[in-house]
């Protein structure tokens, strides 16, 4: 995942909520972190395209909230495995079947390309003998190094005959998801609030990767108060953003502050979570 795309896209989202909401248009008028990177300054400054409009500029910070740590990491990093691991048990499987392979992120994150292709050659054997022996909806484990690796046979489906992939997830993700959102905001709240005190506007954008989408309107309510102007929780998918929420003010969200931008999500995208 590109942070810069990703940033990009939820600013341009933020915009189009501005639009909505205030009935101004705004710009990207600089980026201070970019022009300045030896600053911990903000990532973008926004100012109304019609410089005739009385609305302040606006201060934006965006950050990526994910579930757990490493998440991104490990499941770009597992579904790479998987697929090396499917192609060496392609045409030796149960004809019709498709099995799902679960990878805990101990055993991918922080290891190197010869730890890696000694895991795919031995798991891809075990798959092989295992796959023989179940049936819809059986599943079997390894300890490998420790850590349980867990495969399912998850249907019959000869299109799809092959192996697939699940990631698992922390045994809290809420409280995991939490302590993620405390950390972005001790990051980004001290360079807002220098731009507050300028008499800027400010908004801090979260983008929630996390699989969850809960609502964060109801939590930190406090941290928010007459620090951040925005705080906008937006669920994305592969650098887009499909839904903004603007949170700050309500506990529930009412439908007058949700938005959409046209992006559907679609069904066995990278990011599923299995919380084992």
């Amino acid at each position: 995942m590109k942070k810069r795309e990703n940033e990009d896209n939820a600013i341009e989202s933020f915009i189009e909520i501005l639009q909505k909401l205030k009935g101004v248009v705004y710009k990207k008028e600089s980026f201070p972190e970019k022009e300045n990177r030896k600053t911990k300054d903000v990532e973008a400054i926004l100012a109304p395209k019609d410089i005739d409009v009385q609305s302040p500029k606006i201060a934006v910070e965006h950050t990526i909230i994910e579930a757990h740590e490493y998440q991104i990491a490990y499941a770009n990093q597992s579904y790479d495995l998987v697929i090396k691991i499917n192609q060496k048990c392609q045409g030796k499987l149960p004809i019709n079947y498709h099995f799902q392979i679960i990878i805990p992120p101990a055993l991918i994150i922080g290891s190197n390309n010869k730890s890696r292709n000694r895991f795919v050659e031995e798991i891809s054997n075990w798959v092989l003998d295992m796959a023989k022996t179940l049936n819809i909806g059986q599943w079997t484990s390894k300890l490998y190094n420790g850590y349980k690796v867990t495969l399912e046979c998850a249907e019959s489906i000869s299109q799809l005959n092959g192996i697939g992939r699940l990631t698992t997830g922390p045994k809290e993700p809420e409280n995991e998801r939490q302590n993620r959102f405390y950390r972005a905001i001790e990051e980004k709240l001290p360079k807002l609030i220098k731009y507050k005190e300028k008499g800027y506007s400010t908004a801090l954008l979260l983008e929630d990767v996390s699989g969850s989408y809960s609502n964060l309107g109801s939590l930190y309510y406090s941290e928010f108060q007459s620090k951040i102007d925005y705080v906008i929780s937006f669920i994305s998918y592969e650098n887009k953003m499909i839904v903004g929420n603007v949170c700050k003010n309500n506990e529930e969200i009412p439908d007058n502050l949700r938005f959409s931008f046209g992006i559907k999500p679609i069904i066995g995208c990278k990011m599923n979570f299995k919380f084992l």
